[in-house]
């Protein structure tokens, strides 16, 4: 298997930016032999924003928006100077070497490992993923059931095997559960995880618990986080789903079953792969014996590529770890793909299991990858672009945080941005409110019209509220800060204790009634209290203040060209 370095990968991403500059002229050229080239909106620097760039961005504006938008000259003009200041960041990020330093090159390899992955799984994955009405029908079903499940958590197969062993023994769940969790609840509950519903619990999780019947026992499931041995021990489903309702959440039923069973299908895929590797166990406990202590290492801060892998012996470094499928897995390249590993998934690594675990998936990842560089949808220009794309954004993030480290509030600063703005800093209204949550509207008015007629809020929950949890505690969420309620906030800015508001539509397929239970007024912080805010106000007002600076020095040092007559040219089709 040939190495992914970092000279390669740099190679790789100019050698693709280049053909896509070329293939971008050959479309100007292709529109009609006649025509002149398209001239860009902006040129600043090295970059440019395009008129199919600059309706990307308005796309984005007018979806966020709710798709209910008053388009202006002004707002497009900031629509284009958004992305200008964009690619000012960018260009301050190269003109300061960025791109090229540790840094930054460990970034692009991480965003390279991304990419390649993200490519494998739509290439080799998702293309087998098919969706038939009644997996549409059997998600909806499930949207609207909750249940309710214990588990028993392992952080790998061995452990998790070693747990159902135990269970399957006889040894009560509640036993297990009490001696495996460190957090006192779930110890004190057996594992208790309380009512969840579609979207709530990793996908893998998800399909395992509502395949089993109340009462049965799952064999060990591998989630995002390791295994899970799971019982359900409730489930509750709305009693009468309509066809109007399925035919209206249809689309959006159909997005979510794509993406649960692409995941699945390559969850599935990755089990089938790491299954059919043959591991050299000796070599790999030997391999956790040399490196036990280095996977804490910052690969930015603490240690380069070349000093990871001396810590090896180099007469190692082509003996096979594993193979599968005629590819091997060398030394050499696992030291190399464990590097460029995020450090946070590495620093999870304190035992030889848990290394056992870090090499099988080192070898599938390098596995993937060499399966889609090597397959007929390899495409290395669409790779190196978005390997780009993704880069600048890291750029842009790389100014802010710098800027932010820069910040030094002095207290005096503190003090008298206390003094001057104190109306900023006070406690805002808090209440404390009951929820009754519904599927649809219909139901939604039915029972704010039987609770206007008398019912009790109680006994509208009880009966037409899906969420048990919320039952059990009659609804009540507790003391909450209006402001925190979103777009909503200003319906609740005046309610006072046993009024009802709503109905809200506060999710896609939740709708909510409110009834107020209690009030606490909102009135002024100490400075104490307001030392945090007042720290991150004035720390923010730094960063924007800094970095408004250093984008109008690059736009000038570079002599920046914006062309906002050339806006009304652009078509903004939607």
């Amino acid at each position: 298997m040939p190495e992914f370095s970092i000279r390669r990968i740099a190679a790789a991403v100019l050698t693709g930016l280049v053909t896509v500059a070329a293939v971008f002229a050959l479309s100007f050229c292709s529109r009609d032999a006649k025509e002149e080239p398209v001239p860009a909106l902006a040129e600043i620097g090295s970059y440019q924003v395009s008129d199919e760039e600059f309706l990307g961005a308005f796309r984005n504006v007018f979806e966020r928006s709710g798709r209910a938008l008053n388009v202006t000259p002004t707002l497009l003009r900031e629509i284009l100077d958004q992305r200008v200041n964009f690619y000012a960041a960018v260009q301050y990020g190269v003109d300061n070497n960025w791109h090229e330093d540790h840094e930054g090159t460990y970034q692009k390899n991480l965003i390279y490992r991304q990419v390649m992955m993200d490519e494998f799984k739509r290439q080799h994955i998702a293309r087998d993923v098919s969706i038939e009405e009644r997996d549409l029908q059997d998600l909806f079903l499930r949207y609207n059931t909750h249940l309710r499940a214990s588990h028993l958590y392992a952080p790998d197969r061995e452990t998790a095997d070693s747990l159902y062993q135990l269970v399957a023994e006889g040894v009560p769940f509640e036993q297990l559960a009490a001696d495996i969790f460190e957090s006192q609840s779930l110890r004190e509950s057996g594992g208790d995880l309380g009512y969840f519903t579609v979207d709530d619990m990793d996908i893998g999780f998800e399909y395992a618990a509502f395949s089993l019947p109340v009462g049965e026992i799952s064999e060990p499931v591998r989630t995002t986080r390791g295994f899970s041995i799971i019982k359900v021990t409730d489930r509750i489903t709305t009693p009468i789903i309509t066809e109007y309702q399925y035919a209206e959440n249809r689309q959006r039923i159909r997005e979510l079953a794509v993406q649960q069973k692409t995941e699945l299908r390559r969850r599935s895929h990755m089990d089938e792969v790491i299954d059919g590797f043959r591991f050299d166990q000796e070599l790999v406990d030997a391999l956790w014996e040399q490196m036990d202590g280095l996977m804490h290492l910052d690969p930015v801060a603490d240690v380069e590529l070349g000093d990871f892998r001396s810590r090896v012996p180099a007469d190692w470094h082509d003996r096979v770890i594993g193979s599968y499928n005629g590819f091997e897995l060398t030394v050499g390249t696992f030291l190399q793909e464990a590097y460029f590993t995020p450090l946070q998934n590495r620093e999870q690594i304190r035992s030889d299991r848990s290394f056992r675990n870090l090499v099988e998936g080192v070898a599938y990842r390098a596995y993937a990858i060499q399966a889609y560089q090597n397959g007929p949808s390899y495409d290395e220009t669409e790779v190196a672009l978005s390997v780009e794309n993704t880069f600048q954004n890291y750029l842009n993030r790389r100014l802010y945080q710098a800027l932010k480290e820069q910040a030094q509030i002095a207290e005096s600063a503190k003090r008298q941005e206390f003094e001057t703005n104190r109306r900023n800093y006070v406690h805002p209204r808090e209440v404390n409110l009951a929820e009754l949550a519904v599927r649809d509207m219909d139901t939604a008015e039915e029972a704010y019209l039987a609770i206007r007629d008398g019912m009790s809020f109680r006994d509208a929950l009880e009966k037409y509220g899906f969420d048990e949890e919320a039952k059990l505690a009659g609804g009540e969420i507790g003391y909450t800060p209006v402001t925190h309620f979103g777009t909503i906030s200003p319906s609740l800015a005046n309610i006072q204790p046993g009024e009802i508001a709503g109905p809200f539509e506060m999710q896609s397929d939740v709708i909510f009634l409110f009834k107020c239970l209690g009030v606490r007024e909102a009135h002024p912080m100490t400075f104490e209290e307001a030392q945090p805010l007042i720290a991150g106000h004035l720390t923010e007002e730094f960063v924007m203040g800094e970095r408004k600076r250093i984008i109008q020095e690059t736009l000038d040092r570079h002599d920046a060209r914006i062309h906002y007559e050339r806006i009304s040219d652009v078509e903004l089709h939607l």
